[in-house]
């Protein structure tokens, strides 16, 4: 689904894939939205990532992923200790997320996560996470 963060499909995400090109599979998929290409997938995350430091001033892993992967649905704290290892940095320690390394590297922590593994291209987490930081 080019959708490295599994972000639901309910939002107003740019750059979706259109329907008349989706897989059967991918047409069938009504909880995650389904994009164009992995760098947007990419994107989407990185803006979300992104607005919860701006706007919701959220500063550290375990806040971020609390909000991303509420424990209604995930083991909270063993996601946000897989991230927070994969990032090398503290589960509550404060970081400025929108310093586009430090970002790159949460996004792949969290599709690393999602995923199971990295399924993906570093170019394209590079690419989304670069345009999500110019918009």
């Amino acid at each position: 689904n080019n959708n490295p963060g599994n972000l639901n499909v309910g939002d107003h995400w740019q750059w979706l894939m259109p329907r008349a090109q989706m897989t059967p599979e991918q047409a069938a998929e009504s909880r995650f939205a389904v994009f164009a290409a992995p760098k947007w997938g990419f994107r989407g995350m990185a803006r979300v990532l992104l607005n919860y430091q701006r706007i919701h001033h959220l500063s550290c892993i375990g806040q971020f992923i609390a909000r991303f992967a509420p424990s209604a649905e995930n083991n909270t704290t063993a996601y946000a200790e897989d991230v927070s290892r994969r990032v090398c940095v503290g589960i509550n320690t404060p970081a400025d997320f929108t310093k586009p390394d430090l970002l790159a590297a949460l996004c792949k922590a969290i599709a690393w996560h999602e995923s199971g593994g990295w399924y993906f291209k570093d170019a394209d987490l590079n690419e989304g996470v670069a345009m999500a930081v110019m918009s």
